[in-house]
């Protein structure tokens, strides 16, 4: 998702609904044809690559897993664990068997997301 993200505390409110709403469609258009969403638990991981830090990165995860809704997951009670990290899009990388929508938003070079969702593991160990 190129852009840069929105806060759920943003004062903006039409700004974070239209950030909303160009996160589901551009999960609609990632997401697997015929692929219901998942049903059970699932993790999420949020990667903001930008030249700088946003400081109120927890707010970031808000937004986008009310944007899955309805598309990856049926409700975002289903996310058991999310990560927010941020990379310096600068950086260097070792990248090794990238998706094609990695490889092309590091082509633009403008500051984007990396969203990933998987479905979570039974996790008896608290350890």
């Amino acid at each position: 998702m190129i852009g840069r993200p929105v806060s759920a505390q943003a004062e903006n409110r039409l700004l974070l609904h239209r950030w909303k709403a160009a996160v589901s469609a551009a999960a609609i258009a990632a997401w697997p044809p015929n692929q219901a969403p998942f049903t059970g638990d699932v993790e999420l991981r949020v990667t903001h690559y930008s030249e700088r830090r946003i400081a109120d990165r927890d707010n970031l995860i808000k937004p986008i897993q009310d944007a899955l809704q309805f598309v990856a997951f049926k409700n975002d009670k289903q996310v058991k664990d999310s990560t927010s990290n941020w990379r310096n899009i600068n950086g260097a990388f070792v990248i090794r068997f990238v998706s094609l929508p990695l490889a092309s938003a590091f082509s633009v070079g403008l500051e984007f997301l990396h969203v990933r969702l998987w479905t979570s593991p039974d996790k008896e160990d608290l350890g």
